[in-house]
């Protein structure tokens, strides 16, 4: 583990961080709530020999993500309406061929 990650988290907060991961927290929750890297969360994980959670999206979940954004909503939002991250939403749609709209353009859809 990173020196300056030993000497800025107690144990007990690696403790916490680590049951947080264990209750459903993302490690980019986790990188904002203890102010650390997604790097330093990963190798605390690691360290602490941490099952970490694969985020494959399965058919169904690719079928809902599009009707989302297909129905307007952003990456972002499908996002959060989803779970999984955005950017493997985007890559799902891509590799099923959907048509994309340009990042960070206007539509006239759900927000």
């Amino acid at each position: 583990m990173p020196r300056n990650i030993e000497r800025r988290l107690t144990s007990t907060t690696v403790e916490e961080l680590i049951q947080a991961y264990n209750d459903g927290a993302s490690t980019a929750q986790l990188t904002t709530r203890y102010g650390i890297s997604k790097t330093a969360v990963l190798t605390l994980l690691t360290n602490r020999e941490v099952p970490r959670r694969h985020q494959s999206m399965t058919t169904h979940d690719i079928d809902h993500a599009e009707r989302l954004y297909l129905a307007g909503h952003s990456l972002a939002n499908c996002s959060k309406l989803t779970g999984f991250p955005a950017s493997t939403i985007r890559d799902a749609l891509r590799t099923r061929g959907t048509p994309m709209r340009p990042a960070g353009g206007r539509h006239h859809g759900p927000r």
